[in-house]
């Protein structure tokens, strides 16, 4: 037995010697993934040289001889360090993410294959100008030609995942433009929302919580919705399973002021986009110089273009609008025909295709997709889908997005080659933009400011009561969309000297504007902030003001309703005191070193679930987030908001606010004892407030997660212009998983001392230097030099890469010899 036992043990420790010389081989080999960047590499697709310049901190400087060429070389940089992150976006527009994932992204591949993103950007592809399709193609071309050879491995996530990256093409790009248009429209998931709210409350109720739902859109909506409660309810619940299928949510800030109001006596504009906090980044930064042309600033890795960014003479920047340019239509179903659908023309077929979707370790699916004359009919042929609309009826969802004449890629060309920003110039530069509405500040040396929201927004029919709040009824021609808004209606304000403009997903657009852009906004808390802080008399604005605006920590939501809880709140025990002391004496400030602000965030996690946990029920795990405008009513007092406060699970008790209140401070706090200790003046924001980058796919496993993910501990929070968003439902609560990815600011009075960040490093690649160099720098509000000038880079300059094009060997037979 001994001797058994002996042999079994020698053999499983040459087995583990075995496995671990395996995974130190395959480490070292997997490191050799990591890409060129001195000497001369000869690539296919370049009109002329190229000559790429890393910095120090891995910012490529990018000399061409045309714009072209300049985007094939912003092609082979993405292509170099993002090649991962590129082909998983294709992946997910395409709807081929079950392709390595197996079954666990069958439902987001189906929504992604019925919504036709990719056929609709191919269909877009045809209607770009030649200028444009030449620059798509270049772009390809250097993604292409920076594709590991010679037996060089690819990035590790493609060996682990054993995949095999497809050519980029042109039509990639713009499918990586429509996915991010799907993340940041997210209209048609708050009609979802709405049904499901009216499922558990009251109208009165809905309209509170999530405003606005006035009682003649709830009232016409009844008219024509479908009766069968219970299957209506099976619907809603299913519909709701899509809208985690995609991080469907965005928020940003950025302003401009004109030259008045500045030292250098320019505009200046700031900007910082906020996206869900990944590893790598969704920037990369980058700059662009080919004679006649120079721009730099953030871009996306797929995008041929520099998306948010300054030439010598104007900058931009975007956040989103909430424009409402999403309608979901109940279509009727013919009861004589299930392959008709009713119009107000009569029965008419919907247009079918079957797809099929390739699933590893399981069996294809191929799946029907209907459409009808207002878009694409939502699936319900996948076991998890199937309740998705009662019987009889079908979810079509209509979005410019989708339309084949989509030019948006054009016009992020037009963008950042504009040599002026007079209005002319910036109409004609957005003229193409179809979608996502952005909201577009921008700034010029020639002293021009603006603000625009470009794209196609639809026109409601008057006698449309509902006004895309609600899904509309198929089969009425009053819910038709009547167009889009026409040029001469364009939302565009233009300014000077003395003007100012401010947008942070609040509604930006005057009182009294016709027509309708949307009716639901982001709260205006961070809008409300910037503007106090900017209304600086005497005082000019530099880089570094900008800079202290940027990074401003002032919980403007905490300033709204914290005197309100402090007054209704009536502490008995000592550690409810204590806390109280220490929150009357906060300065409101969300600093990562204070255990102030947790105890806030605590409190309000709290509170929120005892105000609304039990009218929503199962529903309330998805909403559980601090809803800032529905609690600020709340506390004011505000009837239907104010009576969330009583517990309906509690029969025969009348709460109010001051119970719950309390209640939920005792309750924050065993909560914070638990998970930080006894001492409360040595809990820390920053250790519960950490900002977690998740890396895609890997975020989501074991061990894995840790090796790839990041983590960084700051400051911000929900409704602070340093916006570092948390959820309260999440299993870290207070984590930060929602941010500014890219910050920068930017002087047309001294271009070359603008600034600008990103949140993790230039490269995907885990092997590199600069996967994770900057996360810490961003984490402690560092910024970079946003230089365009020679000798700066030259300092700076860490390696330099030429690219070469390959000489063809034309043979004797062919035309071009002769």
């Amino acid at each position: 037995m001994k001797q058994i036992l002996l042999a079994t043990c020698i053999t499983l420790a040459f087995a583990f010697g075995l496995a671990s010389l395996w995974l130190i081989v395959t480490a070292l080999w997997l490191k050799g993934s990591l890409p060129v960047l001195s000497g001369e590499i000869q690539v296919q697709g370049s009109d002329a040289p190229i000559r790429i310049v890393r910095d120090i901190d891995g910012i490529p400087h990018i000399y061409a001889k045309s714009r072209d060429d300049a985007l094939f070389g912003l092609g082979f940089v993405h292509g170099q360090d993002r090649l991962w992150q590129m082909d998983f976006q294709r992946r997910t527009v395409q709807g081929r993410l079950s392709e390595i994932a197996g079954s666990t992204t069958l439902v987001a591949d189906i929504y992604l294959r019925t919504l036709g993103l990719y056929r609709a950007a191919q269909q877009s592809l045809q209607h770009l100008s030649p200028q444009a399709l030449r620059a798509f193609e270049h772009y390809a071309a250097g993604v292409n030609a920076a594709r590991p050879k010679n037996g060089k491995p690819l990035p590790p996530e493609f060996f682990m995942l054993g995949v095999n990256p497809e050519p980029w093409t042109a039509e990639d790009s713009i499918a990586v433009l429509k996915g991010i248009a799907v993340q940041l429209s997210a209209n048609a998931f708050q009609e979802i929302f709405r049904l499901q709210l009216l499922k558990v409350l009251s109208a009165e109720k809905a309209a509170a919580f999530n405003p606005p739902l006035p009682p003649e859109v709830i009232e016409a909506y009844r008219r024509y919705a479908p009766k069968d409660p219970a299957k209506f309810a099976a619907a809603v619940d299913a519909l709701s399973e899509l809208a985690p299928v995609l991080e469907t949510s965005g928020a940003s800030n950025n302003w401009v002021v004109g030259g008045a109001q500045t030292s250098s006596g320019k505009p200046m504009l700031a900007n910082d986009p906020h996206l869900p906090l990944t590893v790598p980044a969704f920037w990369y930064l980058a700059h662009l110089q080919w004679p006649g042309g120079e721009a730099i600033g953030g871009t996306v890795p797929g995008i041929p273009a520099i998306v948010a960014g300054r030439t010598a003479k104007v900058a931009w920047g975007l956040t989103t609008t909430g424009a409402d340019t999403q309608d979901l239509f109940w279509e009727k179903v013919d009861p004589d025909n299930a392959n008709y659908y009713l119009t107000p023309g009569g029965s008419k077929p919907f247009e079918i295709r079957l797809e099929t979707i390739r699933v590893r370790f399981g069996a294809a699916k191929t799946i029907r997709i209907r459409s009808t004359r207002h878009g694409p009919v939502l699936p319900t042929d996948e076991p998890r889908l199937q309740a998705l609309v009662p019987e009889g009826f079908a979810l079509a969802l209509s979005w410019p997005a989708l339309d084949a004449d989509d030019r948006t890629g054009e016009a992020a060309l037009r963008i950042f080659t504009a040599q002026a920003a007079d209005r002319t110039t910036i109409e004609r530069a957005f003229e193409p933009y179809r979608a996502p509405i952005q909201s577009f500040v921008y700034a010029g040396g020639d002293g021009h400011i603006g603000l625009i929201l470009p794209g196609k927004i639809p026109l409601r029919n008057v006698q449309n009561r509902i006004a895309g709040l609600l899904p509309g009824d198929g089969p009425d021609p009053k819910y038709d969309w009547q167009g889009y808004i026409p040029d001469s209606d364009r939302p565009m304000w233009t300014g000077g000297a003395q003007d100012t403009f401010i947008t942070a997903n609040n509604n930006v657009v005057p009182p009294g504007y016709k027509p309708m852009i949307a009716r639901d906004f982001d709260h205006e808390h961070r809008a409300r902030r910037i503007k106090a802080l900017l209304n600086n008399p005497g005082k000019p604005h530099t880089v570094t003001s900008f800079k202290s605006i940027q990074l401003d920590n002032g919980e403007q939501f905490a300033m709204d309703v914290l005197p309100l809880m402090l007054v209704q709140t009536k502490p008995v025990g000592l550690q409810e005191r204590h806390a109280i002391t220490l929150l009357r004496a906060w300065d409101m400030h969300m600093n990562p070193r204070r255990s102030e602000p947790l105890i806030f965030a605590a409190w309000t996690r709290a509170f929120a679930k005892a105000l609304y946990a039990d009218e929503l029920g199962e529903l309330f795990e998805r909403v559980w987030t601090d809803r800032p405008d529905f609690i600020t009513s709340v506390l004011n007092g505000t009837p239907q908001a104010a009576a969330f406060c009583d517990n309906i699970l509690t029969a025969g008790t009348n709460e109010d606010c001051s119970v719950i209140l309390n209640k939920s401070l005792t309750e924050a706090l065993a909560y914070l004892t638990d998970h930080y200790g006894n001492s409360m003046t040595a809990w820390r924001w920053g250790e519960a407030h950490q900002a977690t980058f998740s890396h895609t796919p890997f975020g989501f496993i074991p061990v894995l997660g840790q090796i790839f993910g990041l983590r960084e501990a700051v400051g911000g929070g929900n409704a602070v212009i340093q916006r570092a968003a948390y959820r309260f439902s999440n299993r870290e609560p207070f984590a930060a998983v929602h941010g500014s990815g890219y910050r920068a600011i930017y002087d047309l009075g001294a271009p070359d001392t603008s600034i600008f960040m990103i949140s993790t490093g230039q490269s995907g690649n885990l092997y590199s230097p600069f996967y994770a160099d900057l996360a810490p720098r961003w984490a402690r509000g560092e910024y970079l030099t946003m230089t365009t000038n020679t000798e700066d880079i030259k300092r700076r300059t860490m390696a330099t890469l030429e690219l070469i094009p390959e000489i063809r060997t034309i043979p004797d037979s062919h035309p071009d010899r002769k």
